[in-house]
This record gives structure tokens, C-alpha cells and sequence, in this order.
């Protein structure tokens, strides 16, 4: 599926999950919607990593899920372009150095990063950071997808399977 798709998806899911009574009220589970005519702006397209979110921010402008698992939020657009790195890495350090572009969270604080080279997405639970540095030999990367439009499709997954109360599934958080 393309991310237009699967946020089509996790739109079309949404009341099923808002029918589920968590015996207290629900947060704003949503899809933002976007409207980018002209395409993505520059200050988004010149970013080391973009070309690897391009098609998800296209589709949408984030997401945010509070009530799936300990949440999925995905950062609006314009946060993507203007993270900060006293709080969110450019780097993983380890043995090899990885640059990374943050575009969400969970709820538990972990971070969602897209390799800025390979494209695959990692999730960073809380750990030490310095200056845009995650410490990767630390801290317990995770591998969660091999491309953003394969993350958004687990996401889906996630998703129906928490509506379903799944527990055999293997959850991406």
C-alpha cells in the first residue's frame, strides 16, 4: 500500500476504535489533513533525509493515535523541518555513524527516525543524547521498518489489531 492508502485506512478505522469503551474518554485520534498544491516547500525537500518522507507528507500532515498502545504520534510537517536537538537526534553514534531525521514519537517518549541514507525507520527508546547525538551503542535501536511507506502499513496493522484485541500480534511498540 502507498501512505495515501494507509492513512485511508487508519482513517476509515478510526471509529471502530472510538466504539471501544477504555471505560474513559478517548484523546484526538486523528489523520491531519493536508493541502500542499504546490508540493512539499523547500525548507522541507532541503533536508538531509526528506526524499524518504516525501510521499507521507504529501498525504498528510502527521497523525497523532494517543489511544492505540502508548500512543503513535507522527510531528506535523512543519515540525519535521524545525526540530530541535537539545531534545531530538541528527546522528545515532556507534560504531558507525548514522544521520537520522526525527518525524514522530510514542507515547512512552521513544522516537521514530528515518535513516537519512537507506530510508529504513528505527525507533529510538529514550536514551543519552548530546548535541543531535543519540548514544546508538547505549541506547536499543530498534529496526521497525524497512521504508517509510512500509512503517505506515505496520502502522496500520497496529492499529487493527489493537481495535481487535489482539494479543498473539507483534506490535511495532
Amino acid at each position: 500500500m502507498t501512505p495515501s492508502e494507509s492513512l485511508d485506512f487508519i482513517k476509515a478505522k478510526l471509529p471502530e476504535l472510538y466504539a471501544i469503551d477504555f471505560g474513559y474518554p478517548l484523546g484526538d485520534n486523528i489523520v491531519r489533513e493536508t493541502n500542499r498544491p504546490k508540493g512539499l516547500p523547500e525548507d522541507f525537500t532541503s533536508k538531509r533525509g526528506a526524499n524518504w518522507l516525501a510521499s507521507l507528507y504529501l498525504a498528510c500532515d502527521g497523525l497523532s493515535l494517543p489511544d492505540v498502545r502508548s500512543g503513535y504520534f507522527l510531528k506535523p510537517l512543519a515540525k519535521v523541518v524545525s526540530y530541535d536537538l537539545s531534545s531530538e537526534p541528527d546522528t545515532i553514534a556507534g560504531e558507525v555513524d548514522v544521520a537520522v531525521l526525527p518525524f514522530g514519537s510514542t507515547g512512552d517518549g521513544s522516537l521514530f527516525v528515518v535513516d537519512c541514507e537507506r530510508g529504513r525507520v528505527l525507533l529510538l527508546p529514550p536514551g543519552l543524547m548530546r548535541d543531535g547525538r543519540y548514544n546508538g551503542l547505549e541506547g536499543k535501536v530498534k529496526h521497525i521498518a524497512a521504508s517509510v511507506p512500509e512503517f505506515v502499513e505496520r502502522l496500520c496493522g497496529d492499529l487493527q489489531a489493537f481495535i481487535n484485541d489482539d494479543q498473539q500480534y507483534n506490535y511495532m511498540i
